[in-house]
């Protein structure tokens, strides 16, 4: 896919009149910075922001497909746009994991959409704009980018009003958990170089920020595929000794990822909060199997426990599941029982819905790691994309 925003010249099309955007995000910290994202690289083609939509001559809709409600609401959205279309004639995009998964689709539901976007194709948001602009075409730009190129950032070009930023260190899963539609939407695990990371964080100071969150949807598995790369633990490290960051927090762990090394480092890094969000999903055994998860309730135990020997003052959050199809009262129990056990800061509770998934593999082949079409919709404020 390459890097499209090379080469583009901000004035050589009608981008180059001052505009505005509007920008409507649903979902997970991961969404809410890629709406970010796409804010800072459309700066560089003349757009600025405006909270209200009616004023605006670009809305996107930034969506999750992982929550029922939010997915209902970019339908919605769009239907209270529509009069603003005719009226004003702006141009309406939806971005994130509802556009990846629907595709074509959106076009042929929505007459009025024109661009879907999918959650590979952020660093062409120029291209495609100018594309509709110049063409009149609608636009859908979903396939996958396996040369990394969709990771990368804009910076920040002045000091920013805020002393919390979002950084992107990996996206996607490689887990396949037999409930989550992440892998179909986000693609498999790939990692950011840590020189990237490193210096994103650094002008990220210098712009006078604090505190970053580092966002992936298994941060555990950072550096797999990147040769030569540090793994977690060590990024970490070196991020701790970035003059200017005072607090360093992250979200999401998987649990069968989770190493000795990052477990240690909550009691040696003194910017890093005492604080990991660890889903269990459920404590039977026979469920955590059925669910793919690759561990069992004494080692997520066993996990907690070093937790709160190399950090006693830790705080514990974790998503968890009911209604998982099979579960059965000693199953719902055990759950109970791990939760009463390990006596968690905070859970976000998540009743396991059936739904329809497009992007779900129909060949027998392609079903191996995943064995239903159930997709997790938990409530609103959970921590978003669920390994």
């Amino acid at each position: 896919m390459g890097d499209v925003t090379q080469g583009l010249n901000p004035d050589s099309f009608r981008m180059s009149m001052e505009k505005r955007v509007y920008i409507e995000t649903y979902g997970c910290q991961m969404n809410e910075h890629d709406s970010e994202r796409m804010l800072r690289l459309l700066e560089g083609f003349h757009y600025t922001e405006t909270k209200e939509a009616n004023k605006a001559d670009l809305i996107l809709i930034n969506t999750c497909s992982v929550r029922e409600k939010p997915e209902h609401k970019v339908y919605s959205a769009l239907g209270r746009f529509r009069k603003l279309k005719e009226r004003k004639g702006m141009v309406i995009g939806v971005a994130g994991c509802v556009a990846q998964q629907e595709g074509e689709r959106m076009l042929d539901r929505v007459p009025y959409l024109d661009l879907v976007i999918g959650t590979h194709a952020i660093p062409m948001l120029a291209e495609l704009l100018e594309r509709i602009e110049v063409s009149g075409q609608r636009v859908c730009e979903t396939r996958f980018d396996r040369s990394g190129e969709y990771l990368k950032t804009s910076l920040p070009e002045k000091p920013l009003a805020k002393v919390k930023s979002y950084v992107t260190i990996m996206q996607g899963c490689d887990h396949f958990c037999s409930f989550c539609i992440v892998p179909y939407v986000r693609g498999g695990e790939r990692s950011r170089p840590g020189r990237e990371v490193l210096e994103e964080i650094r002008h990220l100071a210098e712009m006078g920020v604090k505190e970053v969150f580092l966002l992936g949807q298994n941060v555990n598995g950072y550096g797999k595929g990147l040769e030569g790369e540090v793994d977690f633990p060590r990024l970490l490290d070196q991020i701790n000794e970035i003059e200017g960051i005072e607090r360093i927090r992250f979200t999401t762990s998987h649990p069968a990822d989770l190493s000795d090394a990052l477990i240690q480092d909550f009691s040696e890094l003194e910017k890093l909060c005492e604080h990991i969000h660890l889903p269990f999903q459920s404590g039977s055994d026979r469920i955590l199997k059925a669910m793919h998860r690759g561990y069992t309730r004494e080692s997520y135990l066993e996990r907690i426990e070093r937790l709160k020997e190399a950090c006693p003052s830790i705080a514990i959050t974790a998503d968890v599941i009911v209604g998982f199809p099979g579960e059965e009262e000693e199953d719902f129990r055990e759950t109970l029982g791990l939760m009463k056990k390990v006596q968690f800061d905070d859970l976000f509770l998540s009743i396991l819905t059936e739904k329809r998934n497009p992007s779900r593999p129909t060949s027998e082949s392609d079903r191996r790691g995943r064995k239903t079409g159930s997709t997790l919709h938990p409530p609103e404020d959970s921590e978003g994309d669920h390994p």
